[in-house]
């Protein structure tokens, strides 16, 4: 899925002129970045919000209902816990994993997640140089960060540095549904509740091996 678009390529969308959209962006009215060599590019999500802003249809180009998850710990009873309870959110996702935050760095770059599931505390790398790296790129400047751990002062210091949420492992909040509405707010959906059969199943996979801890 594209992500990224030249002003050709916008103006091609709305049939206009590639003057007309570099005027949208001097104006401030169109989010755009620079690349080194001079050039404007428009992210997809901040085309898709212009959009809606100003009640123009969505182009086919445009269309579709995946969103991007990143789900970053170095616990893989975590990962498989979170995964399938995000499984049940309701809407499409492509899911990715990584269990330490070098491996994020990297996946980050390449897969532009709307939102990213983030431990505070990891081998070769801990959140905070994940959430710098986050809010640090213009590509990356709508990307959402919920920090998952057990440490409540890191938790918090990653919200201060500018992840959107903290939620603590084995707390209230990691009941699937709980756990899904949140999400779904900060992806900006519209949650409805999921019962399933492996919802009891689910939860109690969100507390293997953290122990107040990870």
């Amino acid at each position: 899925m594209k992500q990224e678009f030249k002003t050709s390529e916008v103006a091609k969308i709305f049939n206009l002129t590639n003057t007309a959209i570099i005027n949208w962006i001097k104006s401030g009215k169109l989010p755009a970045y620079e690349t080194g060599g001079g050039h404007y590019r428009i992210m997809r999500d901040d085309l898709i919000a212009f959009l809606k802003k100003t009640g123009k249809p969505l182009p086919k180009e445009l269309e579709s209902s995946k969103y991007r998850i990143l789900i970053v710990d170095d616990e893989k009873s975590v990962l498989n816990a979170v995964t399938m309870t995000l499984e049940n959110l309701g809407v499409e996702l492509e899911i990715e994993t990584a269990t330490n935050g070098l491996d994020a760095g990297y996946k980050i770059s390449q897969f532009l997640p709307h939102l990213i599931v983030l431990d505070a505390i990891m081998p070769g790398a801990d959140g905070d140089r994940v959430v710098k790296l986050v809010r640090s790129n213009e590509q990356l400047k709508s990307t959402k960060i919920l920090v998952f751990s057990g440490y409540p002062a890191e938790g918090r210091k990653l919200v201060r540095m500018g992840a959107d949420k903290f939620i603590i492992k084995a707390s209230e909040e990691t009941a699937p549904d709980l756990f899904r509405k949140e999400v779904c707010r900060l992806l900006g959906l519209k949650y409805t509740k999921v019962l399933t059969k492996a919802s009891c199943e689910i939860n109690k996979g969100l507390y293997i091996g953290v122990n107040g801890k990870k």
